[in-house]
């Protein structure tokens, strides 16, 4: 059975007493007044109220399928079905009304969405061209949805000349679930003062929504590249002058999505960041790592501060202020110096990092004094933009983050186990000096004078090229082609674990055939239902489902297939079963050496689709529900002992767990 790790608040509880002993200004930490304060019940909007909305719904459904009948642009049509889409969420998610405001703001969004329709139809929308704070949306490529976001121009911006962008990821809403109604809207006529520091900003500002209070993970962090994407196709922005920043839940947003995608941002701005305060993974077994390894292992990813400017930022009475004091302890383990130099300033000395408290503050913004190094830290970083260096140092646990500029970790030795690079080339870069730790592949850019690389002791003659893939093999290094690997491997976006597959495009699969046996048909049906339930409230999407007998080769090709019921029920899982390293029949369930009953026992797990391996089936499970963590989730597969309640429902319990080898075959039992 699965082994209970420490709950998520004794650790936080843990860390936080060890930080705040470290903290060098007066007062306890205590939490922020107003994250004490409860939300606020939901309501249930009067007939009336029901009736404005039900009629202005169909209206503008109506508008938005006229519009594509016509091949309307769809960067237009997608800010006005934003304003359906999120109001269509509100009314079909239980508690979608958060406030009393909630109805009449529902009317004035689709109102907006309408407005918005109508102008594309007459070939007058204006809100494109607007200065100053404008509510705009983009297609995921997650789900197809129309997801909203806010932008701020100011009237400095000129579309012939490229302008920074200043990435803001807001804290957590006490409205939960948080469905986006702040974020959608016409607002044509915007405030000058609304534009990211005043109408004479020298940066365009986007607040991201990140689909809801997620913490922006998984589609909530794809939600924050796509947003960048979706900004750099609309407005001419510098590709090199791109800066994360985050406050509360947002700035725990920026510590996974700056400090795992370093080379991306010319600077990151954490502003009371709650962070995943595990260190290392001593006393972990390998199912424990793989849950942890996404978004709970952040104090160990300091070290990629080395390449990316930072500044962290926490009241000095704010709990959260142990999350930059241990990235700060962190990056003293790993040699860097960082003294204080004022008394609520701890400045990096051979490192470019800053860490700020304002005294007798709790969870709030900065103000005075430190808001004003903030600015001048951000300004900084936009004038000098993103630098290329000839010296890199990394650290990552999975190949989903495996790129700091012209180093790729390509293939590790074993998952979810820490792996470093520290890489340096000469200012000809022709000469690299390189050290490595549990990698087996690495892939260089901007080789094309490259001639020496020296790697773990291994000396290697090469010839220039536009990139060169290295390989470990058989304890030493050599060169290799690019693509001349056969066979399945853990790489990019196909690494595990289970919840890796709800980064990008799926599409759950739903049986209508009749199953072997009934427990896995009923308890996969449950499951479907929960997380396209809890996919709408968590990430404001759509858990895209079709039968099994209507998926086709297009579906195939472009996502992830979520599969439920079992291989007689589910068309799509019955194709592949003989293809899978976990033996799956009428009678039994075959994982290894050991045998379950399939009457009363179900495998969940993920693995590159036999019938495309660029892309995962996870079966028979969706993301788990907001609250119960990472920690709580399955690593590769797991088979688990299901049991049907008096009220219908499954409860379950783990028989068997584990993670697969780097060949995606079952591995020994550590």
């Amino acid at each position: 059975m699965k082994k209970i790790l420490l709950s998520a608040a004794l650790m936080t509880a843990l860390v936080g007493r060890a930080a705040a002993e470290d903290l060098p200004f007066a007062g306890q930490p205590v939490v922020g007044a107003g994250d004490t304060v409860p939300p606020p019940a939901p309501i249930t909007p009067t007939d009336g109220q029901m009736q404005a909305i039900q009629s202005r719904l169909v209206q503008l459904r109506a508008a938005i399928a006229a519009l594509k009948a016509a091949k309307a642009d769809d960067t237009l049509v997608v800010d006005a079905e934003s304003c359906l889409w999120v109001v269509e969420n509100v009314v079909r998610v239980p508690g979608g009304f958060i406030n009393k405001e909630a109805a009449g703001r529902c009317v004035s969004v689709l109102d907006d969405g309408l407005r918005r329709a109508a102008e594309i139809k007459a070939g007058t929308a204006a809100w494109p061209q607007l200065k100053g704070s404008v509510h705009r949306a983009y297609r995921s490529a997650v789900d197809g949805t129309a997801q909203p976001y806010t932008i701020s121009i100011p009237s400095s911006y000129d579309p012939a000349k490229p302008m920074p962008l200043y990435v803001y990821l807001h804290g957590r809403s006490h409205d939960t679930p948080d469905l986006g109604l702040t974020q959608v809207g016409g607002n044509d006529r915007p405030s000058e003062r609304a534009a990211g520091g005043g109408g004479n900003a020298g940066f365009i500002r986007v607040n991201v929504f990140g689909r809801g209070n997620n913490s922006f993970r998984w589609a909530g962090e794809t939600d924050v590249f796509e947003v960048i994407a979706a900004v750099q196709k609309r407005y001419n922005i510098d590709p090199k002058r791109i800066l994360l920043a985050g406050f509360s839940m947002g700035g725990a947003g920026g510590w996974q999505i700056g400090l795992h995608n370093a080379d991306l941002f010319c600077g990151l701005e954490i502003d009371a960041g709650v962070i995943g305060n595990r260190v290392n993974m001593d006393g972990l077994t390998p199912v424990q790592k793989a849950t942890n390894v996404t978004y709970n292992i952040q104090v160990d990813h300091a070290l990629n501060v080395f390449n990316i400017p930072l500044v962290g930022y926490a009241g000095a009475n704010d709990a959260q202020l142990a999350s930059s004091t241990s990235i700060r302890t962190q990056l003293g383990r790993e040699g860097y110096t960082i003294d204080r130099t004022s008394q609520y300033v701890f400045t990096g000395k051979d490192i470019n990092a800053i860490f700020l408290a304002n005294p007798g503050q709790g969870h709030s913004h900065a103000t005075g004094e430190t808001a004003k190094i903030i600015d001048a830290f951000t300004a900084a970083n936009f004038a000098r933009g993103i630098v290329v260096p000839d010296h890199i140092r990394f650290i990552t646990y999975t190949t989903r983050y495996n790129r700091s500029h012209w180093v790729t970790v390509d293939g590790l030795q074993q998952h979810f186990d820490r792996a470093s690079v520290d890489a340096e080339r000469d200012a000809a870069k022709a000469s690299y000096t390189i050290k490595t730790s549990n990698v087996s592949r690495l892939l260089l850019t901007e080789t094309v004078a490259a001639q020496k690389i020296l790697i773990d002791g291994d000396t290697l003659s090469v010839k220039p090229a536009a990139s060169l893939l290295l390989v470990r093999n058989g304890g030493h290094w050599q060169t290799a082609k690019a693509g001349a690997d056969t066979g399945l491997r853990k790489q990019h976006n196909l690494q595990g674990p289970i919840y890796d597959g709800f980064f990008e495009a799926f599409l759950c699969v739903a049986p209508t055939g009749r199953p072997n046996n009934p427990v896995a048909d009923e308890r996969g049906k449950q499951e479907l239902e929960r997380f396209k339930m809890m996919f709408a409230r968590d990430y404001c999407g759509e858990a895209r489902t079709k039968d099994d007998t209507a998926i086709t080769a297009d579906d195939i090709a472009g996502n992830n297939l979520v599969l439920f019921g079992d291989p007689a029920s589910n068309k799509i899982l019955g194709q592949i079963a003989g293809k899978l390293p976990v033996k799956w029949t009428k009678d039994s369930i075959i994982v290894g050496g050991k045998t379950y009953s399939s009457a009363d026992h179900v495998p969940v797990l993920i693995y590159p689709n036999p019938l495309n391996p660029r892309h995962y089936v996870v079966i028979n499970t969706g993301l788990p529900p907001q609250g119960r963590g990472v920690t709580g989730g399955y690593g590769d597969y797991a088979v688990l002992k299901v049991t049907k309640q008096a009220d219908g429902q499954f409860s379950s319990e783990t028989a068997d767990e584990g993670v697969f080898d780097e060949s995606w075959k079952l591995a020994a039992k550590l």
